[in-house]
């Protein structure tokens, strides 16, 4: 049987990254492929992105459909066949020391749990923000919100009045980067709480609220300053030019130059 150590899968890789705690890829597999019984050694998600497949394990057959999610635990043994179909996987993978990085202590499923596409929309906004290439402090925070669901822990009510203070931060100084890690360390919680505190009383992750508050800012200098790009994007705490029109677009549907150039004309 074929054993897959960390960062390892079968199909073409089309995108690989990876942090601290996780390996991310983007695989594919040719139609009618055939991948035969087979372990990882790390647990991960994977996301079927794209055409259709039969998960065969010891019990049963499973059809997997577009936007079906896997948990796979380590060393569970499968099969996989892509009838009639090619498929792309999107995968996220826990690597080996991934709860001493954390250093909180979050189970993980024993056995493979399969998700409707509805059931974790945190994915597929980390799916999309992955192949745009935005690097932000969004991608560990989708996963923390996913391992609370997956623990079924309660929130702590008390841990609820660091978002104000967290919030406080990241509209005062836009032009930082704040990572969670860092804001955290500030205001005296775990990172792993901060995230999950963030989003059940703000509805997005800190990542997003702080991409939100800078776009929030850029679109303000831009349509009430002459102000260049460049200046905009440093101002707001961007890593470079590129990653701000790469952000402004995502979130705009076009660059901060012709957003400008069509609103004040």
């Amino acid at each position: 049987m074929k054993v897959l150590s960390e960062g390892q899968f079968f199909g073409k890789s089309l995108k690989i990254g990876s942090n601290d705690v996780f390996e991310f890829s983007l695989t594919e597999y040719g139609k009618d492929s055939f991948i035969n019984y087979h372990y990882h050694t790390n647990n991960y998600l994977s996301v079927l992105v794209e055409g259709s497949y039969l998960e065969k394990n010891k019990q049963e057959i499973l059809p997997i459909k577009s936007g079906d999610i896997l948990f796979r635990p380590y060393l569970y043994s499968h099969q996989n066949l892509f009838i009639n179909s090619k498929g792309t996987c999107f995968n996220v993978e826990f690597k080996m020391d991934w709860e001493q990085k954390l250093g909180i202590k979050l189970k993980l499923p024993k056995k493979y749990v399969r998700y409707e596409s509805a059931t974790l929309p945190s994915l597929f906004t980390l799916l999309r923000g992955f192949k745009l290439g935005i690097e932000t402090d969004i991608t560990s925070e989708l996963i923390y919100d996913w391992l609370f669901t997956a623990n079924q822990k309660n929130l702590n009510h008390s841990h609820l009045p660091c978002v104000s203070s967290a919030a406080k931060i990241l509209d005062g100084e836009l032009s930082e980067y704040h990572s969670l890690k860092g804001i955290a360390e500030r205001i005296h919680v775990h990172p792993v709480y901060l995230a999950r505190a963030f989003k059940k009383k703000k509805g997005l992750t800190v990542g997003e609220y702080q991409l939100r508050s800078k776009l929030t800012n850029a679109v303000f200098l831009l349509l009430n300053t002459s102000k260049t790009i460049s200046d905009i994007s440093f101002e707001n705490g961007f890593y470079d030019d590129a990653h701000f029109i790469r952000s402004f677009k995502a979130t705009y549907k076009i660059s901060p130059y012709q957003f400008r150039l069509q609103i004040k004309s």
